[in-house]
Parts: structure tokens; sequence; C-alpha cells
């Protein structure tokens, strides 16, 4: 194997989520409630984090069919718990390479019903080594070679759609972000709510 190859497979396997789903959802959890509340907690100093995985959670749940809104006892309960976010070094990520640098978001997620029975869980990381391709493909270009703000949404995004994924089918791809509306002059239009995701 050449070096540029080994190096490519590096790049694949360290730019990468790793959940480790501890108990699958049975169904999808919307035919169980569509009504869902969601609680995002971690790190006091991360509120700026928190906010924005709350809003990126809720808008991929309301695009999945659940109404987050209805207030009733008898709703589901989401709770994510993110133990550590740390936004790595662009510049080692950029100069070194091979992982270095790394940025990551690691995080616990637990859907219950109304009575507080567990329905699915996970523990989850997800990674950013400026390495990605399909960060770029995704998100824009040069997405992988951005600073801590590009790091901080990129993550942000990855979580809400494998917390999503885990409560709507175990077994699916990807949920449908939110969509994001822009005028010719690439100005942002919609509500802040559906925090736009480009996935």
């Amino acid at each position: 194997m050449s070096q540029f190859a080994l190096y490519l497979a590096l790049l694949f396997l360290t730019g990468c989520s790793t959940q480790q789903v501890l108990m699958p959802a049975k169904v999808n959890l919307k035919l169980v409630n569509d009504s869902i509340s969601v609680n995002v907690k971690g790190p006091g100093s991360e509120t700026a984090l928190l906010d924005r995985l709350t809003r990126e959670i809720k808008a991929r749940l309301i695009v999945a069919g659940f109404d987050i809104e209805k207030q009733t006892g008898e709703r589901l309960v989401l709770n994510v718990n993110v133990s550590e976010f740390d936004p790595g070094d662009a510049a080692a990520r950029l100069i070194v390479g091979f992982g270095a640098g790394r940025g990551s978001l690691i995080y616990f997620a637990e859907y219950t019903d109304a009575a507080g029975q567990i329905l699915a869980k996970m523990d989850g990381q997800e990674r950013f080594t400026g390495g990605e391709i399909h960060f770029n493909r995704n998100y824009g270009h040069f997405t992988t070679m951005g600073g801590e703000d590009t790091v901080r949404e990129v993550l942000v995004k990855e979580t809400a759609m494998h917390i999503v994924e885990l409560a709507v089918n175990s077994d699916s791809k990807s949920v449908p972000a939110p969509k994001e509306t822009r005028s010719d002059s690439g100005t942002k239009r919609g509500g802040v709510a559906l925090n736009a995701s480009l996935r």
C-alpha cells in the first residue's frame, strides 16, 4: 500500500462518528407517541453549544414528524447529556494531520416514555479531524479547514442527526435535515427554531 493510500485510510478511520447503541428502538418512536420534549445538559461553560444542539435536535425531530410543541404529560422525553466538547486545534489539523488537533463531542442520549421506561439509548462521539471529505461535500467547500465555529457547527449537526436516527429507526441511514432557504445574496431566511442543516 502506498503512503498516500495509507494516509487516506487513516483520514477516513479517524474522521468518523462512533455510536454505541446500548438499546435500539424496537419501532419508530413516533408510533409510540409523536409528542416529545427535549432536555439537553452539559458543561456550564458550553451554553452556546448546548443551545445550538437543542435547536438542531428539535428541528430534526420536527422534520421526522414529532411534535415538540404539544404540552401533555403523556409525551416522550429525550434526555441528552454532553460530557465533553473540544474544538481541537485548527493549526494542528492543517499542519500535522493524522488526527492531531482533532475536535470532538462526546454525549449520551436516552429516550423514555411518560412513565420513565427507557425506549432507546446510546453513547456517541463525533470527531472532526480536518480530513473528512464528506464534511466538505455536506457542509460546504473547505469545511474541514474551519476553525472553532465550524467544528462546533458540524459536530452539532452530526450529533443531532444520529440522536434522531436512534428514535426513528435504528437501521435508517439518515434523517432529513431541516431546509435552509437563501436569497440570491446568500442571506438566510426562515425561523431560528429550524436551525438550518445542509446534510
